[in-house]
């Protein structure tokens, strides 16, 4: 079979009304990743200037919280082709689609790691399904999309609070349903501790990192989540906490109902309503409530990479835990921002070779590490 031949034109147009089809957009990626103006007239200035006019056409008020246009900055590279790409007659219209055999870097995937009341590791992924153990009247297992479920019986109480923790990795991500059914999505280099049943008067449990939470409603007995030097106290509702070690900040962002957030154990609560973010810091007292893009905190969860106005330190501390690679800075001193959104699916490459025609900035993949210069 003869692989297939686009029309660079064709496929640019269909792009800009709307039209094109995923196998297209594929191919658009792969060759604008590739593609050098032919044309000596362009210069720097040119692409400038072209890459401002398509950042105000995708984000006219970059001060404001505002949810983004469905164009993405990878449409952004794709317009700033268009842009350029009419009367370049030294390029041939008609390609190929090929893949380059080369070492790339994956992004992360569905692993992790159970450990059990008693200390038994289990490694969690997307080859292993059925049951996995039994805790006290908790069955445990694991469901063939790669969710980790836990089950109570209502035959009878454990007599003593049993605890569990799922850890991933960096270039990790996991899902669990918790015994009352409240369900939790792991972001890399995080993890939950929890009890395998919710005894008692009130369901409690511990995170690092980031998690995304979806709880069972229960009046009768609160949810708490304690994470960095914050605990969040809920009844039922869906929130975001992102609590990293290595983060200066930890913020709750709310996405639908109540919770009321404080910090330490024996602080003020402060109630936070949706599209609010309760902020604290080491370096502050208080809790710092803020208005939040609710699109960018979710965007892990939903299979993105979004940046809203983002540092490159931000950025690369971000993909380094999703791709499971370090970074060293060449310039520590960098002002530039960039925004845009990206699919945590590509490769490493991909990723990278879309933000570089964002902005001032290159990479340079070496031994695993990433090289960032201006």
């Amino acid at each position: 079979m003869m692989p297939r031949q686009y029309d660079i034109d064709d496929l640019l147009q269909k792009f800009k009304n709307g039209s094109i089809q995923p196998d297209e957009l594929d191919f658009l990626e792969t060759w604008y990743l590739n593609w050098k103006p032919e044309n000596q007239d362009i210069g720097a200035e040119d692409i400038k200037q072209a890459q401002e006019r398509v950042w105000v056409k995708l984000n006219p008020s970059p001060k404001k919280h505002q949810l983004w246009q469905w164009l993405s900055a990878a449409a952004a590279v794709f317009l700033i082709a268009a842009i350029f790409w009419p009367g370049q007659t030294n390029y041939t219209k008609k390609q190929t689609l090929t893949h380059q055999q080369i070492k790339e870097i994956k992004p992360g995937s569905n692993k992790a790691i159970l450990t059990l009341a008693g200390g038994k590791d289990v490694v969690l992924g997307k080859n292993i399904s059925g049951n996995i153990s039994t805790q006290g009247e908790v069955s445990i297992s694991q469901k063939n999309d790669g969710t980790l479920v836990y089950a109570k019986s209502n035959v009878s109480k454990n007599k003593a609070d049993l605890f569990n923790k799922v850890t991933t990795p960096r270039g990790g991500e996991y899902q669990l349903v918790l015994s009352d059914g409240t369900k939790v999505w792991l972001n890399a280099a995080s993890s939950i501790t929890f009890p395998v049943a919710f005894t008692g008067g009130k369901r409690s449990v511990t995170v690092t990192g980031e998690a995304y939470f979806e709880v069972a409603h229960d009046q009768n007995k609160p949810f708490i989540v304690s994470a960095a030097d914050q605990q969040i106290t809920v009844l039922g509702t869906h929130f975001n906490v992102s609590a990293y070690a290595e983060d200066e900040q930890t913020t709750t962002a709310l996405i639908s109902g109540l919770i009321n957030v404080r910090k330490g154990n024996s602080g003020k609560f402060q109630l936070v309503h949706p599209g609010q973010g309760a902020v604290t810091s080491l370096a502050n007292q208080g809790i710092s409530i803020e208005p939040i893009n609710t699109d960018e905190v979710l965007s892990w969860k939903n299979g993105y990479f979004q940046f809203d106005n983002q540092s490159i330190y931000t950025i690369m501390k971000i993909m380094s835990r999703w791709y499971d690679v370090d970074v060293e800075f060449l310039d520590k001193k960098s002002t530039e921002r960039f925004g845009g959104t990206f699919s945590r699916a590509k490769n490493l490459s991909e990723s990278l070779a879309n933000l570089e025609k964002l902005g001032k900035v290159h990479f340079k993949i070496t031994s695993g590490k990433v090289i960032v210069s201006n």
